[in-house]
């Protein structure tokens, strides 16, 4: 068998099959080329990756320039790195080496270092933008992010960050393993930033990185000169931060140390902010707790030395909630808010309820000068708004005054400047407070508070009030209140005890009206000016729209009550007191009271009638009176006609002005008499009277009385003055006083004075009295008479009774037959009837004797008088007689009857 050489076969070696033989050569043939081949790509390497490199680039858009140093399976050193526009790059290196390692499976980063670099950045709606760096980032694998176990060492990495808000500066610096052991600082710095309306200058902080078991934990402080958000201004903030992230950096907690030198707005500031901030969550939401504290606060309304805010919040996607405490320590309202409240005594000063008020308004501005204040709060912030409630409130005050709310939901409020919703319990005590408990509540959708509760009473130097069965509705521009009201207190020289009454108060925008309807009215005592008021009841009826009504034109209204009837006593003597109507007028102060009857006394009554009595409030009650009259105890004189001026006082009841005096028998003695200068004055259980009397024509002087009664034990006395009533020179005489000289006696010329006491009790009136003249010259209807001269003591003066033997002296009487220097003795019977003892007078050598009779002038008849003649001359006798055709001797006695009517 032949073959040709092609079909021979291979060559054999000794031991080696030919066909093995032949792959054998052509491995090593394959080996010879890849080997050259690497040998020559080894040799090319730079050139090659270059072009890889820079192919990748320009797909992605970028321009870079840069230089390869190194470039091993191991080691890659750029240097010269920029990466974008030249002119303005997005980031420089001056050197940046990767550490890799290659297995079959592919290479790995190991290591990544950089020398300084120097970056630009800038936020573009929220997201951060490297520039053309950007172009180079992997697209995200959509796993969870952990830090890549590489060993990264920056040795100076700067970047300028444009946040659209102002330019930040980072400086960064630091080696280790980057999911473990990495230790760095990094630095940032901002001259000015605007964020959200708010200014933050000088923006600085220095924080440290390290990072342990793929969790980096930051520590450092952040400050700034200054941060202002509009009105609000913070200097010098400074935040302490310590916080750790997770592996995935989607979860973090930690503290920040905050301090605030102070914190300001127009008219308010805080000074010394400081305290706490501790969270923990991720990116579903973050928790935490919030501590901080504060020196002395300033505001317009109240000042204080600190403010605290304790609690913990917790944020969740676009909402935040805050569940906490927030106080004011040593808080004092303003010194202007402080004397708008003490200021409020004044306008209660002088009434009932000024002790009450006053207290009030000085243990409120006493509490308002130092407290403690501290609220609840829950504080919710979402998409829709943001909302508030403070389910507690609670003021301490340094004089034991407290106050709080609570008890329900409490405050609710939100943004929406709406006024809040109130639920809960009101209750303040201590500290000269009165003990008040309101509960208050709101119906859903109804935007009115509705309260009930009570003041329990309230006491304040012999002053109190209390409130029961406390009812009220407040709306937006006004409301209503219904109470019933206990009260007790003083009032200008007087007090009254337990007036109680109902009130229904009714305001709207800035008017108040009180009671307009009318209501009952009781009191258990009323004192004032003496008198003492027993328990009794009214019907008291506004005047006008409502008994009190308050607006921009002041204070207005008042109180009508009609037919009042009351009783009581004055001092220890009982008391009756009537009066058709009174009225009592809030805005001017004053009162009137119509129809006026006063009854003092048992048995013995004292009266008084007065028409019209007016007058006003203040620290003294008074006034004017008219169309007054009366009469005291069993004092046989009546009053009328009075008018004048009356005060009441903490020590009585005073009149003045003028009035009439008559007679209260029948017949009268006298005519009535005017007064001018009438004083009559109440205290306790004495009354004091004076009056200047004159005639009411004329007006001429007559005397002065003055009467004082005992209303206890009704005894008094009256005591008459007659200094010298002149007859004749003024025109006057007898008859113009009293109508028992008319017939008797006429043309009286002459001086009488003397002076009266008329005294009386219970068991009756008894009256004394000392009355003459020195020399009177007057017409009798028994003869002229000249040169009277005589001093009546009264034993009765009311009655006109004297005891016998009173004497008077005529110079001259002529009752037919001239007689001189004579002398009667004589006796008042009554005031119409005189008794004559007898009368003498020399007469013609001898005596003339005027026998014993009895004048009665209380009829007209005819009246007897007989005289008898003793030892007288007859000669004389003839001559005295006028007897000129007659001539007698010797000497006579014998009668001289007389009659004359």
């Amino acid at each position: 068998m032949t073959t040709s050489l092609d079909e021979a076969p291979d060559e054999v070696t000794a031991g080696v099959p030919p066909r093995r033989a032949r792959w054998g050569r052509l491995f090593l043939a394959l080996f010879v080329l890849l080997l050259t081949a690497l040998l020559v790509a080894w040799l090319q390497r730079r050139t090659i990756a270059r072009e890889f490199v820079d192919r990748e680039l320009s797909r992605r858009g970028v321009r870079a320039q840069y230089e390869i140093e190194q470039l091993s399976p191991w080691r890659q050193r750029l240097t010269h790195v920029v990466i974008g526009d030249p002119r303005n790059p997005d980031l420089t290196a001056d050197w940046v080496e990767l550490g890799t390692t290659l297995s079959p499976w592919g290479a790995k980063v190991l290591a990544l270092r950089s020398g300084e670099v120097r970056m630009k950045a800038r936020l573009v709606q929220g997201q951060l933008s490297l520039g053309a760096i950007d172009r180079l980032m992997p697209p995200s694998s959509g796993k969870p992010f952990t830090l890549p176990h590489i060993e990264l060492a920056v040795a100076d990495l700067r970047m300028r960050l444009d946040s659209g808000h102002g330019v930040v500066d980072f400086r960064m610096a630091g080696k280790g393993m980057l999911d473990d052991g990495f230790t760095g600082a990094t630095r940032i710095a901002a001259q000015r930033l605007d964020i959200a309306g708010c200014s933050i200058l000088d923006l600085s902080a220095s924080v440290a990185l390290h990072i342990r078991r793929a969790r980096p934990d930051l520590a450092g402080p952040l400050a700034a000169a200054s941060l202002d958000c509009g009105t609000i201004r913070a200097d010098q903030p400074r935040v302490a931060l310590k916080a750790m992230l997770s592996e995935g950096l989607d979860n973090w907690n930690g503290t920040a140390r905050v301090n605030l030198a102070a914190l300001s707005m127009p008219r308010r500031r805080v000074s010394q902010v400081a305290g706490d901030v501790s969270f923990a969550g991720g990116a579903l939401g973050t928790r935490g707790k919030v501590a901080l504290g504060t020196g002395r606060f300033d505001m317009p309304q109240a000042a204080g030395e600190r403010l605290q805010l304790g609690g913990g919040f917790a944020q969740r996607g676009s909402g935040f909630e805050y569940r906490g405490r927030i106080a004011a320590g040593s808080t004092r309202l303003s010194r202007a808010l402080l004397d708008k409240i003490r200021s409020t005594a004044a306008a209660a000063q002088g009434t009932p309820i000024g002790p009450i008020v006053a207290q009030l308004a000085g243990a409120t501005a006493t509490a308002a000068a130092a407290f403690d204040a501290s609220a609840d709060l829950v504080l919710t912030v979402s998409p829709t708004g943001m909302q508030y409630r403070l389910p507690r409130l609670e003021v301490a005050a340094a004089n034991g005054a407290r106050f709080s709310f609570d008890r329900g939901d409490g405050v609710r409020g939100d943004a929406s400047g709406a006024a809040p919703r109130l639920d809960g319990t009101l209750a303040l005590r201590g500290g000269g407070m009165p003990e008040v408990l309101v509960r208050l509540s709101q119906k859903p959708g109804d935007a009115q508070i509705y309260g009930v509760g009570f003041l329990q009473p309230y006491a304040a130097e012999g002053a109190s009030l209390a409130l029961s069965n406390l009812v009220f509705v407040l709306g937006d521009r006004g409301g209503t209140m219904r109470t019933f009201a206990t009260l007790s207190g003083p009032f200008a020289g007087g007090r009254i005890d337990r007036l109680a009454l109902p009130l229904d108060a009714r305001w709207r925008d800035r008017s108040i009206t009180l009671n307009p309807g009318c209501v009952p009215v009781r009191f258990e005592r009323i004192a004032a000016a003496g008198v003492v008021l027993m328990p009794a009841g009214v019907t008291a009826c506004p005047l006008g729209s409502a008994m009190v009504r308050t607006g921009p034109g002041g204070v207005g209204g008042g109180v009508r009550l009609v037919h009042p009837g009351l009783s009581g006593r004055v001092g220890s003597s009982p008391l009756a007191l009537r009066a058709a109507e009174a009225r009592f007028e809030l805005g001017t102060r004053r009162f009137e009271v119509t129809g006026t009857a006063v009854r003092l006394g048992a048995g013995s009554i004292t009266r008084l009638d007065i028409g019209t009595l007016s007058g006003r409030f203040g620290d003294v009650i008074g006034g004017d009176f008219a169309d007054l009259g009366g009469q005291i105890g069993s004092v046989p004189l009546v009053i009328s006609g009075g008018a004048g001026t009356w005060k009441a006082d903490a020590t009585g009841l005073s009149l003045a002005g003028r009035l009439q005096v008559a007679d209260t028998a029948a017949p009268v003695r006298f005519h009535p008499l005017a007064s001018d200068d009438a004083m009559l004055r109440l205290a306790g259980n004495d009354i004091v009277a004076t009056a200047g009397l004159k005639t009411p024509t004329a007006g001429v002087p007559v005397g002065r009385v003055e009467i004082r009664h005992d209303l206890s034990t009704g005894k008094g006395v009256a005591s008459i003055a007659v200094p010298g009533l002149r007859f004749a020179e003024s025109g006057l005489q007898p008859s113009d006083l009293t109508p028992l000289t008319f017939g008797v006696i006429a043309d009286v010329s002459g001086t009488v004075e003397g002076e009266g006491r008329i005294l009386w009790s219970p068991e009756g009136v008894t009256s004394t009295g000392r009355f003459g003249t020195r020399s009177a010259d007057l017409a009798a209807a028994f003869g002229s008479v000249r040169g009277l001269a005589t001093e009546i003591r009264f034993s009765d003066l009311l009655n006109m009774r004297t005891e016998p033997g009173q004497v008077a002296t005529v110079a001259e009487i002529n009752p037919g037959v001239p007689v001189s220097n004579g002398a009667i003795r004589f006796r008042l019977l009554d005031s119409q009837r005189v008794e004559v003892e007898g009368g003498r007078w020399p007469f013609a050598g001898g005596e003339l004797v005027l026998e014993p009779t009895i004048l009665d002038f209380s009829q007209s008849r005819e009246r007897r008088m007989t005289f008898r003649v003793i030892g007288a001359d007859a000669a004389l006798f003839l001559k005295e007689m006028e007897f000129e055709n007659l001539d007698a001797t010797g000497t006579f006695d014998g009668t001289l009857p007389m009659i004359f009517d």
